[in-house]
């Protein structure tokens, strides 16, 4: 929670709109780094599996489909025995080195650029956590500084084999394709690891997806690493406590486009500008989300 608190506050700051109230008290430095970290502000989580494999994902995202330019960023994939979940590597990093940091009692300042420069390889606020036995994804997603959560079934999508080999990271790969809402994607996969699953919330194939691109090439996942998991290598949750709200996911989608367009007309109560600051414009963004449907 300290964490989630901690990221909450740096960006008010940076935002210029976090307002201390007038009690005559000294103010607060913050971030304190001499502050030392007791092993009680741990992240809380609830720990569903343990991951036995991860298979490692370039993310290419194009926001505007008129401009060349594409965001790049990794995204990991773990494999356990009855679990599975999708996220960027930077959150996977960034939570490995807060906990660790905290049970070494170390002070903020002693891991802040190893863990900003991991949280700065966070780029879609994404966590999917598959529950195969149920058959179900739980979606963990953050905007502004609220995070979402939804569940939905896994995806039973329809394949059609097609004609043609690759080589993709040394493995044979085969072709297939599909529709999933709004896109028409095109997909390689190997049998030689034969794990039927993907990046996002694709899957379903005989073999791991090597690599899955809508036609627009929009949304490019490419795998470039596989390997078994590390120790620990927990397939979790984070307790889900403020800032949290239970929805649907096209009430997020909806959200997120708002959020996109109108950024300013997103506050939170914990975030109180400070009138002695000239108030920041934030200006829309181009949005070009994955699912279309």
């Amino acid at each position: 929670m300290k964490q989630t608190i901690l990221r909450t506050l740096l960006l008010a700051i940076g935002m210029g709109c976090l307002s201390l109230p007038a009690t005559g008290q000294k103010p607060k430095v913050f971030p304190d780094y001499t502050y030392v970290y007791e092993p009680s502000d741990s992240m809380q989580m609830t720990i569903f599996d343990y991951a036995q494999y991860r298979a490692y994902y370039e993310k290419q995202y194009r926001d505007d489909p008129s401009a060349p330019q594409a965001y790049h960023w990794m995204q990991v994939l773990q494999i356990g025995r009855n679990y599975q979940a999708f996220l960027d590597y930077g959150e996977l990093r960034s939570d490995s080195i807060w906990n660790a940091s905290v049970k070494a009692r170390k002070k903020y300042g002693e891991f802040e650029a190893e863990d900003k420069a991991a949280f700065k390889a966070t780029l879609s606020h994404l966590k999917l956590i598959f529950d195969r036995p149920k058959g179900m994804i739980n979606a963990h997603e953050m905007i502004f500084i609220n995070k979402y959560h939804y569940t939905e079934p896994i995806p039973q999508l329809q394949w059609t084999m097609a004609r043609g080999d690759s080589t993709i990271l040394g493995y044979t790969c085969h072709k297939a394709t599909t529709r999933f809402r709004g896109r028409d994607y095109i997909a390689w996969y190997t049998e030689e690891i034969p794990f039927p699953y993907g990046p996002f919330k694709f899957g379903g194939l005989p073999g791991l997806i090597t690599c899955i691109y809508d036609t627009e090439r929009e949304h490019i996942y490419t795998l470039v690493g596989f390997e078994k998991a590390p120790s620990e290598d927990y397939i979790y949750e984070e307790a889900r406590r403020m800032w949290w709200f239970e929805t649907k996911r096209e009430v997020v989608a909806k959200l997120q486009r708002n959020y996109h367009e109108q950024p300013d007309l997103f506050t939170s109560d914990i975030v109180v500008r400070d009138p002695k600051n000239k108030p920041v414009k934030h200006h829309s963004k181009p949005y070009n989300p994955i699912e279309l449907e």
